[in-house]
């Protein structure tokens, strides 16, 4: 979408090409693509994996270098005298009520309930509306739906709430200083984009993929090592894959990619499944092995793209190999904890941030809702949980209960 806009923005300049990896194959291993979006400039004197910001893509573009590289040679205009770099798109420092970090289920919920409150808030999402729901296939049994893709119901989310509140995508927060609480002093939230001050905060980041941590996983990430099947998954129609995993996630991405026509293999560490028995019956259907008791040992590949699994059955020790095209690994989540912890909230001995029932941190101003918080984590939890935050932080706003 970026390259487009900067195409229709500087015709003269910038061609922008989108192409279908399945209907260009020979593209696709020139390039070695195996995530999407993967996008090639100048033919290939420069590389980015997965969605940037408008503000970095622009930059690369620019300079054909990635904006790490940027930044440590000080080639970003602005850069010199402690300025924030222009080439992000710097904004005036601006005053509201209410900053809103995450623009998920929880997010955008707390943005509309605020807002109709009388508070002036923003929301500011770091990649892309919607959270890990617009990354779902399917959506089943949300109220009102008996069945329903989630981008799209995300999107419908979306349109709702920016018809109350201003929701920037690709805003990423990059530090909180909380202020003086005894003297009334704001928040201040600092952005690749600029400066908020604020009287309060919510957080609701949600959580992201946990990764297995063996040798070849990152080497080999975007270059058949997955996360998303919803996201890559139809780039192995017709190939295999391995999920690794044995909760709801893993055996709905099983029967996701067996559905896409990829020949999938699950593998899990236990002798049974933590996901819910109707999915356990829809894998049984569907006829999809599972390799029980089994742990991977290494990903391996040829240098580009990873093409065989050393796995090991945790019972008889034995160790072999699985020839597979792909994996995609689905063992959970990490909370996006990192603000959090920076601002001393309490946490969890499980890492999720703890809350009371009125989504209140044990930090004064803070507050938290969705997947950040554990517990069901569901979209309608999540939902509940942001409205709820939104009500609390409406409510010390107008009557501090610290003064008390």
């Amino acid at each position: 979408m970026s390259a487009i806009k900067c195409a229709i923005a500087k015709p003269e300049l910038v061609r922008a090409e989108c192409i279908e990896k399945n209907e260009n194959p020979e593209l696709a291993e020139r390039f070695e693509v195996g995530s999407v979006p993967h996008t090639v400039f100048n033919e290939g004197a420069h590389q980015g994996l997965g969605l940037m910001p408008e503000e970095r893509f622009v930059a690369e573009l620019i300079y054909l270098k990635s904006a790490e590289e940027l930044l440590d040679q000080g080639l970003l205009p602005g850069q010199e005298e402690g300025k924030a770099p222009s080439g992000f798109g710097t904004i005036e420092p601006g005053e509201v009520d209410l900053v809103i970090i995450g623009a998920g289920p929880a997010g955008l919920t707390a943005g509309i309930y605020a807002v109709r409150a009388g508070l002036k808030a923003v929301v500011l999402e770091k990649h892309i509306v919607g959270g890990q729901v617009a990354l779902t296939p399917v959506v089943e049994n949300y109220p009102g739906f008996t069945s329903v893709p989630g981008k799209q119901l995300m999107d419908i989310m979306s349109e709702h709430a920016r018809e109350y509140v201003p929701v920037h995508e690709g805003e990423g927060v990059e530090s909180i200083e909380m202020g003086d609480l005894a003297k009334g002093e704001s928040i201040i939230v600092t952005t690749n984009r600029g400066t908020y001050s604020a009287k309060a905060v919510i957080l609701t980041m949600g959580a992201a993929y946990r990764k297995l941590g063996v040798t070849g996983e990152d080497k080999y990430f975007g270059h058949g090592i997955n996360y998303c099947a919803s996201c890559d998954g139809y780039l192995y129609k017709g190939k295999s894959v391995a999920i690794i995993g044995g909760g709801n996630t893993a055996l709905t991405d099983a029967l996701h990619l067996k559905n896409l026509g990829v020949d999938v293999t699950i593998i899990h560490r236990r002798d049974s499944f933590r996901a819910q028995k109707p999915l356990q019956d829809s894998l049984e259907r569907e006829g999809i092995p599972v390799l029980w008791n089994t742990v991977i040992d290494e990903f391996q590949g040829d240098g580009k793209r990873v093409n065989n699994l050393r796995i090991r059955n945790l019972m008889t020790r034995a160790v072999s190999d699985l020839p597979v095209d792909g994996a995609f690994v689905a063992i959970g989540q990490v909370p996006a904890t990192e603000l959090a912890k920076s601002l001393g909230v309490e946490l969890k001995p499980d890492g999720f941030i703890k809350v009371g029932p009125d989504m209140r941190t044990s930090v004064p101003r803070v507050y938290a809702a969705g997947d950040l918080t554990g517990g069901l984590q569901q979209i309608v939890t999540a939902i509940g949980e942001g409205s709820i935050a939104a009500m609390s932080a409406f409510e010390d706003v107008s009557h501090p209960y610290w003064k008390e």
